[in-house]
């Protein structure tokens, strides 16, 4: 139990760092998951888990939930409700830097849920986690952007009645909302998979190329908004934006490829309206010593994804345009 002292008052809240998930590896390896639980004193009925690293090479998250951790110890009366922060999911991931689990055969972890109990290690580990966030009234998935892309940031909802959950991803204050189409294929996701069970769920990444620390920041105080909005926070919090762009339909995105293979120079249309027709990049051989290809936009319309300076070859995906401007 932390106790802060606050106007002569004492303000309680309990934290408890417990291991909710584990599976033993060859050589006396492990593999285990630990959960940090703040709440206050007199417990609460509303619980809130936030996870991050279930990629070993995004490493957003790590300030995001220490940033969130900071700011309910600063201001314990403030809390309301259960906040469970879960920060590596990927725990064997991210001490190498490695985006997938390293053990035996590469394996993308959000591939991998709900799991079994009586399955392979990590399939264990994602039953246990499962099992632990069961019940919440929110679990939120926070994800960095690849290092090869440029993207806003995004809530991504991936539940089979999407309404519900766009409201909540308003409160998190991102930049675009996607009912993301290919729902079934993503049940296999943390995210899909506690919906799944019943657990209202979503996912939020921002890009890490540019000012990291800010983009922590900016998701951190987007959790703070969400918590106030449902009940578990008292404190000050940003009010969501009044319009969000929601993508809906598959029809709504327009996703651009190149058909030349060599090195894409881009040019700085992320998070920017653009018309029809405009210059979007270039791809350059250095051995001819020249442009081999120039992107431009099929249409008008939001890029909420871009590819930054990287080797491509031909059906590269080079940015996403969102089309159309519904409004959440």
């Amino acid at each position: 139990m932390v106790s802060l002292f606050k106007e002569s008052m004492i303000v309680a809240v309990v934290r408890e760092i417990t291991t909710v998930a584990g599976a033993a590896l060859p050589v006396y390896e492990s593999f285990s998951v630990r959960r940090c639980r703040y709440m206050p004193e007199g417990g609460a009925d509303k619980r809130v888990c936030l996870a991050s690293g279930i990629h070993g090479d995004e490493l957003l998250g790590q300030l995001v939930l220490c940033e969130t951790a900071q700011r309910i110890m600063a201001q314990p009366e403030n809390l309301l409700g259960i906040v469970d922060i879960y920060p590596m999911l990927n725990p064997l991931g991210l001490d190498i830097g490695e985006r997938m689990v390293p053990v035996g055969t590469r394996l993308d972890m959000n591939r991998s849920f709900p799991g079994s109990p009586d399955g392979t290690p990590l399939e264990r580990i994602c039953h246990q986690l499962i099992e632990d966030m069961r019940g919440a009234d929110l679990a939120l998935d926070i994800h960095g952007g690849t290092q090869q892309r440029h993207a806003l940031c995004e809530a991504r909802v991936t539940a089979r009645d999407p309404e519900p959950l766009i409201a909540i991803a308003r409160t998190l204050n991102p930049d675009l909302i996607w009912v993301y189409p290919d729902r079934i294929a993503y049940e296999a996701s943390l995210s899909g998979a506690l919906c799944r069970v019943g657990t209202p769920s979503l996912l939020i990444q921002s890009d890490e190329r540019g000012d990291v620390r800010a983009s922590a920041s900016r998701i951190t105080n987007g959790l703070f908004s969400c918590l106030k909005a449902m009940g578990l926070w008292a404190g000050e919090a940003d009010a969501p934006a009044a319009s969000i762009p929601c993508i809906r339909s598959e029809e709504d995105v327009t996703r651009i490829t190149c058909q030349r293979p060599g090195m894409y120079v881009p040019q700085d249309c992320i998070g920017r309206q653009i018309r029809a027709g405009q210059l979007l990049g270039r791809v350059i051989d250095a051995l001819e010593g020249g442009v081999v290809e120039e992107i431009t936009a099929p249409c008008a319309g939001l890029v909420f994804t871009q590819r930054s300076y990287t080797p491509v070859y031909p059906g590269t995906m080079i940015a996403r345009i969102y089309a159309r401007r519904n409004e959440a």
